[in-house]
């Protein structure tokens, strides 16, 4: 069992470097696309906004994770990249919906439209899977079950982060445009 659990270990060591590659790509890949090229409709400052709601769901995750008295292991340093995937995910949404809709009416109008679209969309797919994360954690792996309440919490989290914090974020920038 020590064996298994040292290799498993040293072959997420081992490909950490590659994760970090991987997350600063997607990190970049969402500034430019959600940036774009039109001076008009330069959203960088909303996808950083973004990119900062994944970071402050993780934080919050591991607060309320070492709160509850779980255990941290190795497995835990792919939490990052499945949750900057799910927030990519979120905020690729919530643009789209906004984008969808009239240019000519309200921001508020504007807004209110996009999350009715938007929101449902959302929020199935978190809480979906979150209680899939939360099922997992049943399991009788110490560090899949921790890993698990881990990936549920922070995905609450970042829906919360979503709906909030980048929904605020769009409104500013659609009072900007």
């Amino acid at each position: 069992m020590q064996a298994l659990r040292e290799s498993f270990g040293k072959n997420i060591k081992d490909d950490f470097i590659l994760i970090a590659m991987s997350i600063y790509l997607v990190s970049v890949y969402t500034i430019f696309v959600l940036g774009g090229c039109s001076p008009v409709h330069f959203r960088t400052c909303a996808a950083g906004a973004g990119l900062i709601c994944i970071i402050l769901s993780y934080m919050s995750c591991q607060f309320i994770g070492f709160a509850l008295g779980q255990k941290f292991s190795n497995v835990h340093s792919l939490l990052p990249f499945l949750l900057l995937g799910i927030g990519v995910d979120d905020m690729f949404v919530v643009c789209n919906a906004i984008d969808q809709t009239d240019i000519n009416k309200p921001v508020k109008e504007r807004m209110k439209v996009a999350i009715s679209h938007a929101g449902p969309s959302i929020t199935i797919t978190s809480f979906t899977n979150a209680v899939a994360f939360f099922f997992g954690s049943q399991t009788s792996s110490i560090a899949l079950k921790s890993f698990c309440i881990f990936a549920g919490l922070a995905i609450l989290m970042l829906y919360v982060c979503a709906l909030t914090i980048f929904s605020s974020v769009m409104v500013f920038d659609l009072r900007r445009q």
